[in-house]
């Protein structure tokens, strides 16, 4: 009688936990900012003793608020730290910078940048040619009229069509990609998950060492779209075009008729992957290829052909790349989700009509501390400050991503780490480490479970390294959108509900509203990690 061993194969997922949100500092996991504040009270107290008398009590009592002031951290961030993020925002409360209201300056107006005159923005885009030698000759830029410093992109069309996004200050360009799933993570075996997954690490490792990648965004926004909107678009669209639906086909059209009737809100997911690149990192590189913007868009066409190859053994796909018009509609679907069914509309070619540059941006915003207001709805987004301590499943984002029937967008930005720069940081960490332990010995304190876990952390991603991994710096943002103050209340408690349940910490970006907006909403990949 034969017998049947099962054999349990152990998985690279088995016990994956992430790291504690690092916090260590100088000294005693204290930064610059509270090693300050800390230093005044006991200099302070120093002078004091000099003096003697009730002088001395007065140091000891300013030291003791010195350190408990300069200590105290909140929503991971120390004192010191909130009173600078709140000093700038009542500097741009002063200087009127928290009011956008479109229409105070032309958009096809450029203003001066470093002293010099920048090349007039048209409002219809030319896409690059190339010369007879095969060289790129670009267009002339379109402008996307947004709010802030985003008002500078200039947007190009690459001789494939596909969008080339500019940024004149932070010197990058940015392209981005419409993805799509092939099949459900969540439906898949577990077998399956991990390939998947494993897939997806290559492919996001590949692109991480690509020379000069500097950030990488991919995002799902989730829209709900009511029957009606979709079928009151459906009949517009028969009195522009002067032909009437009935007469064409009048099953398909009595069917859609039912069908939307009976939808009340159809949750439609809109997913891409942005890449910055920096010229700055590839200069020699581009220098080989001619130079100059042409020698750009050449690198990063290669770098297109890279990632279609890539992804498809994760389960996703490129399922075109967004031209500026495309880009342009993503950008006003995310500051007026009404508009979504009008600017994501195909052509009879297949591809996004999209909307004109010009249109990209709000009508109006108001910025307060703890979300954003504009065009009819309110807008909050969060941080995730700590993901799964525990064992984390595979797909556990997904909690967010379907959260509820409400709009919002989920994003991973992903920055490159040089290996021997992730190497010399970890030793530095190391080193921190042992330090902060010496210390507390010759204190008689017993270490707490934070410090011990974090040497934990620090051996692990030093093994990981070792073992040749991709370092990446990670941040994961989560933008909520709702019509009222009230209704933004109950979404924000369902998103931090839903991410509890994965083991994950939300905290709003207080005071800081409008450039986490940008960063986590719009494809342009505008944060700094």
């Amino acid at each position: 009688m034969s017998t049947v061993e099962k054999q349990f194969v152990e998985s690279e997922y088995d016990g994956v936990r992430f790291p504690q949100e690092r916090t260590a500092g100088l000294l005693l996991g204290l930064t610059w900012d509270q090693l300050i504040v800390v230093g005044f009270g006991a200099v302070f107290l120093l002078v004091s003793l000099f003096r003697g008398g009730w002088a001395i009590l007065f140091g000891v009592l300013v030291l003791a608020v010195c350190t408990a002031f300069g200590v105290v951290r909140f929503r991971g961030r120390s004192l010191p730290a909130w009173v600078a993020v709140g000093l700038r925002y009542a500097k741009r409360g002063a200087g009127d910078q928290l009011e956008y209201r479109q229409g105070l300056s032309p958009a096809h107006e450029l203003k001066l940048l470093d002293g010099e005159p920048q090349v007039r923005a048209l409002e219809v885009e030319q896409k690059a040619t190339r010369t007879p030698k095969g060289a790129i000759k670009p267009g002339n830029p379109t402008r996307f009229r947004l709010p802030g410093g985003a008002s500078e992109l200039k947007a190009y069309a690459l001789p494939n069509g596909a969008g080339f996004v500019w940024d004149p200050h932070e010197r990058e360009a940015v392209i981005c990609a419409k993805v799509i799933t092939s099949r459900g993570f969540s439906l898949e075996s577990f077998d399956a998950q991990e390939e998947r997954s494993l897939s997806w690490g290559a492919a996001l490792a590949g692109l991480s060492r690509m020379p000069g990648v500097v950030r990488v965004q991919a995002s799902d926004q989730t829209t709900l779209i009511s029957g009606s909107a979709v079928q009151g678009f459906y009949e517009s669209k028969q009195e522009q075009s002067g032909m009437n639906a009935a007469e064409v086909d009048p099953f398909l059209d009595q069917a859609f008729k039912e069908l939307m009737k009976e939808a009340q809100s159809m949750p439609v997911h809109e997913q891409w992957l942005s890449v910055v690149v920096s010229p700055a990192q590839i200069g020699s590189r581009l220098k080989g290829m001619g130079g100059g913007l042409p020698a750009l868009m050449e690198y990063t066409l290669k770098l297109m052909t890279t990632i279609e190859g890539h992804l498809p053994r994760s389960g996703t796909r490129v399922a075109a790349w967004h031209s500026p018009r495309s880009l342009a509609a993503l950008s006003r679907a995310a500051f007026d989700p009404d508009s979504s069914v009008t600017v994501t509309m195909t052509g009879e070619d297949g591809e996004l009509r999209g909307t004109a540059p010009a249109s990209a941006g709000p009508m109006a915003v108001d910025v307060h501390p703890g979300y954003l207001e504009m065009d009819g709805y309110l807008h909050r987004t969060f941080k995730i400050a700590e993901l799964p301590q525990e064992t984390a499943r595979l797909g556990f984002l997904d909690e967010l991503v379907f959260s509820g029937d409400f709009r919002h967008t989920v994003t991973v930005v992903m920055s490159p780490v040089d290996r021997a720069k992730a190497m010399r940081a970890t030793r530095g960490r190391r080193s921190s480490w042992e330090s902060d332990s010496r210390t507390l010995k010759a204190m008689d304190r017993p270490p707490s479970p934070e410090h011990e876990q974090e040497l934990v952390d620090i051996m692990r991603e030093q093994d990981e390294l070792m073992r040749r991994h991709a370092s990446l710096d990670m941040v994961v943002l989560v933008t909520v959108t709702a019509r009222s103050l009230s209704e933004l209340e109950a979404a924000s408690n369902d998103v931090v509900t839903d991410a509890i349940a994965t083991g994950c910490e939300l905290r709003p970006l207080w005071l800081e509203q409008d450039s986490a907006f940008m960063a986590a909403a719009l494809p342009f990949g505008r944060i700094k990690l």
